[in-house]
């Protein structure tokens, strides 16, 4: 077990202590998993998805609970988000696996938001009053995230920040990763991805923080629920929800992940 690992287990009581994983058969997200489950944080790692993730024998899995859901019927799926912790969403799509920009954005905007507010309902604070969910949000947004873009994308990504931050967590933290350097080679053969190679290598030769390793998102993300100590981006509140909201660029991931 490393030192990071015994650190973060002796500042974090891993009894009770539960994750929950959206998208954990994408890149970012299988990469996630893998951490969680390798660095022992939580008591049990919940990955909900519509299909269950593939994971090697080298992975410990005695933690792990898979659950396919049908986010069409989010109802039906409650008990799911229950009792949670820290929760970690990685799904997203592209607009041509979506097939539209109307699909595009049901998957990469309305499942998450409609995902996120059944967590806050099922974990509400322990005090009474109009007062937040204790649930940590961790979002996987990309950088260029801008509400109101005229593109897409970026519109898409700003536009669920901006409906996660006011959902009613007491904290959100978002992460905007640009070109993402994978670990495994998607399916189906992504033939872009040959050109970011050549493109991460450059950007790793001259430390310019324009791409990063899907496994060091992965990293971070667990970083900034289970070590607060190794955060150091100022916070933001929003108005409206009164969350405490941190957003991570490329370089501030690149500065947390450094030295593990």
């Amino acid at each position: 077990m490393s030192n990071e690992t015994n650190k973060n287990n002796n500042n974090n009581d891993t009894t009770m202590k539960t994750a929950l994983v959206f998208g954990a058969t994408g890149a970012v997200g299988k990469a996630l998993l893998k951490d969680l489950l390798k660095n022992g944080s939580y008591a049990k790692v919940v990955s909900v998805g519509r299909r269950n993730v593939e994971l090697d024998d080298t992975i410990p899995q005695d933690k792990l609970v898979q659950t396919t859901v049908d986010f069409e019927n989010l109802e039906a799926s409650r008990s799911a988000f229950r009792n949670v912790t820290d929760v970690y969403c990685c799904l997203g799509t592209t607009r041509k696996d979506a097939g539209s920009a109307e699909n595009f954005k049901k998957i990469d905007q309305d499942y998450v938001v409609n995902s996120a507010k059944l967590i806050v309902e099922e974990n509400p604070t322990e005090a009474t009053g109009p007062t937040k969910s204790p649930v940590h949000f961790l979002y996987c947004s990309s950088t260029g995230a801008n509400k109101d873009s005229w593109f897409l994308y970026p519109q898409s990504k700003g536009q669920t920040e901006e409906r996660l931050s006011q959902a009613g967590f007491s904290k959100v933290s978002i992460f905007r990763p640009g070109m993402l350097e994978v670990v495994e080679p998607r399916l189906p053969y992504r033939p872009v991805e040959g050109l970011l190679g050549y493109l991460c290598r450059f950007n790793n030769t001259f430390n310019l923080h324009m791409a990063i390793s899907v496994a060091h998102v992965g990293l971070a993300m667990r970083l900034a629920a289970t070590s607060p100590s190794s955060v150091h981006v100022k916070p933001t509140t929003n108005e409206q929800s009164g969350s405490v909201v941190y957003a991570f660029s490329n370089k501030a991931m690149d500065e947390m992940t450094a030295k593990i």
